[in-house]
Protein backbone atom coordinates (compact mmCIF):
# COMPACT_ATOMS: atom_id res chain seq x y z
CA UNK A 1 0.00 0.00 0.00
CA UNK A 2 1.18 3.53 -0.72
CA UNK A 3 2.78 4.90 2.48
CA UNK A 4 0.60 8.05 2.37
CA UNK A 5 -2.69 6.22 1.82
CA UNK A 6 -5.10 4.46 4.15
CA UNK A 7 -8.54 2.99 3.62
CA UNK A 8 -11.51 5.16 4.61
CA UNK A 9 -12.64 4.49 8.19
CA UNK A 10 -15.93 3.02 6.93
CA UNK A 11 -14.30 0.43 4.59
CA UNK A 12 -12.53 -2.87 5.27
CA UNK A 13 -10.75 -5.42 3.12
CA UNK A 14 -12.59 -8.65 3.89
CA UNK A 15 -10.73 -10.81 1.38
CA UNK A 16 -7.33 -10.50 -0.27
CA UNK A 17 -6.37 -13.92 -1.51
CA UNK A 18 -3.88 -15.10 -4.10
CA UNK A 19 -5.44 -17.66 -6.45
CA UNK A 20 -3.75 -20.54 -8.29
CA UNK A 21 -4.09 -18.91 -11.72
CA UNK A 22 -1.98 -15.89 -10.73
CA UNK A 23 -4.93 -13.60 -10.00
CA UNK A 24 -5.97 -12.16 -6.66
CA UNK A 25 -9.45 -12.04 -5.16
CA UNK A 26 -10.19 -8.69 -3.52
CA UNK A 27 -13.36 -8.04 -1.54
CA UNK A 28 -14.07 -4.60 -0.08
CA UNK A 29 -16.92 -3.94 2.38
CA UNK A 30 -18.63 -0.79 3.59
CA UNK A 31 -19.04 -1.23 7.35
CA UNK A 32 -22.08 0.98 8.06
CA UNK A 33 -25.80 0.82 7.24
CA UNK A 34 -27.65 3.68 5.59
CA UNK A 35 -28.55 6.31 8.23
CA UNK A 36 -26.64 4.43 10.95
CA UNK A 37 -24.10 7.21 11.44
CA UNK A 38 -24.15 10.74 9.99
CA UNK A 39 -20.40 10.73 9.31
CA UNK A 40 -19.77 7.14 8.15
CA UNK A 41 -23.04 6.08 6.43
CA UNK A 42 -22.01 7.83 3.23
CA UNK A 43 -20.50 6.76 -0.08
CA UNK A 44 -16.86 5.71 0.39
CA UNK A 45 -14.10 5.72 -2.22
CA UNK A 46 -11.08 3.40 -2.38
CA UNK A 47 -8.22 4.24 -4.74
CA UNK A 48 -6.92 0.93 -6.08
CA UNK A 49 -3.79 2.57 -7.53
CA UNK A 50 -2.78 3.69 -4.04
CA UNK A 51 -3.94 0.46 -2.40
CA UNK A 52 -1.57 -1.56 -4.57
CA UNK A 53 1.21 0.99 -4.83
CA UNK A 54 3.15 1.18 -8.09
CA UNK A 55 1.59 -1.90 -9.70
CA UNK A 56 -0.25 -1.35 -12.98
CA UNK A 57 -3.65 -2.69 -13.92
CA UNK A 58 -3.52 -5.40 -16.56
CA UNK A 59 -7.01 -6.87 -16.19
CA UNK A 60 -10.14 -6.33 -14.16
CA UNK A 61 -13.52 -7.79 -14.93
CA UNK A 62 -16.90 -7.34 -13.35
CA UNK A 63 -18.42 -10.41 -11.73
CA UNK A 64 -22.10 -11.03 -12.42
CA UNK A 65 -24.26 -12.08 -9.47
CA UNK A 66 -27.68 -13.71 -9.63
CA UNK A 67 -30.15 -12.48 -6.98
CA UNK A 68 -32.73 -14.96 -5.72
CA UNK A 69 -35.83 -13.95 -3.77
CA UNK A 70 -38.11 -10.97 -3.39
CA UNK A 71 -36.14 -7.79 -3.95
CA UNK A 72 -39.10 -5.51 -4.71
CA UNK A 73 -40.21 -5.11 -1.08
CA UNK A 74 -36.81 -3.71 -0.03
CA UNK A 75 -35.82 -0.09 -0.64
CA UNK A 76 -33.24 0.36 -3.39
CA UNK A 77 -29.73 0.27 -1.90
CA UNK A 78 -27.20 3.02 -2.50
CA UNK A 79 -24.46 1.48 -4.62
CA UNK A 80 -21.22 2.71 -6.10
CA UNK A 81 -20.80 3.44 -9.79
CA UNK A 82 -18.79 1.18 -12.10
CA UNK A 83 -15.02 1.44 -11.64
CA UNK A 84 -13.36 4.04 -13.87
CA UNK A 85 -10.66 2.15 -15.78
CA UNK A 86 -8.33 5.17 -15.75
CA UNK A 87 -8.65 6.43 -12.16
CA UNK A 88 -9.28 2.96 -10.63
CA UNK A 89 -11.47 4.37 -7.85
CA UNK A 90 -14.01 2.00 -6.27
CA UNK A 91 -17.15 3.50 -4.71
CA UNK A 92 -19.02 1.67 -1.95
CA UNK A 93 -22.47 2.56 -0.65
CA UNK A 94 -23.61 1.69 2.88
CA UNK A 95 -23.37 -2.08 3.54
CA UNK A 96 -22.15 -2.72 -0.02
CA UNK A 97 -19.56 -5.42 -0.72
CA UNK A 98 -17.66 -5.30 -4.01
CA UNK A 99 -15.63 -8.20 -5.33
CA UNK A 100 -12.80 -8.05 -7.88
CA UNK A 101 -10.48 -10.47 -9.60
CA UNK A 102 -7.15 -8.70 -10.08
CA UNK A 103 -4.31 -9.68 -12.34
CA UNK A 104 -1.19 -7.91 -11.08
Amino acid sequence: MDANYSLPDNVAIITLQSLDDGTALLRLAHLFQAAEDPQYSVMAKVELKKLFGKRTKSAMRKLKWRVVGDTESSPAPITGRPVDNQALVVELGPMEIRTFLLKL
